[in-house]
């Protein structure tokens, strides 16, 4: 018993002989914080710009990190979408349509050379869908203009 007690005691004392041999830390000498009443930074007005000086970058040392930013060319992501618009459209017209009613949903299957490629499914209580084969697998995926959260609906009570 009295070996266990000793034993248990050693990480202990080995844990204190390197916490006295660690040198101590220095302290970092830092301005003291501003008072309340003092001016603050100003800043400097900005130098005319020539038309045919480059534009600021957010680079520039002067630039005013203030400013905002600037807006994103969304030119590319409008122009996809709307060429793949048209595209889809010229398809749609190409296609062999099935309508069917299952229950109050109708279900419109577009196939071309024999094979499914669009399917949409018009509820009459909620949204549309529409699930593609982008790949040309046979897979069909959800359309993504349709966002990226699939709408639940559950019918908690039903009467006549």
């Amino acid at each position: 018993m009295r070996i266990a007690r000793r034993f248990a005691l050693l990480p202990i004392l080995a844990l204190s002989a390197v916490a006295l041999a660690a040198p101590p830390k220095t302290k970092v000498e830092a301005p003291p914080p501003p008072g309340i009443n003092d001016p603050g930074v100003t800043a400097t007005p900005a130098a005319p710009q020539d038309a045919t000086a480059p534009a600021a970058t957010t680079t520039d040392t002067n630039a005013d990190p203030l400013a905002p930013l600037p807006k994103p060319d969304t030119r590319l992501v409008r122009d996809k979408a709307a060429r793949d618009n048209a595209a889809t459209a010229e398809r749609v017209a190409a296609s062999d349509v099935t309508t069917r009613k299952e229950g109050n949903d109708t279900v419109e299957e577009y196939r071309q050379n024999g094979r499914v490629w669009m399917i949409r499914i018009v509820r009459q209580n909620g949204p549309t869908q529409t699930f593609l084969d982008t790949t040309g697998s046979g897979r069909l995926t959800r359309d993504p203009q349709e966002g990226p959260v699939a709408p639940v609906y559950f019918s908690l009570y039903e009467w006549n």
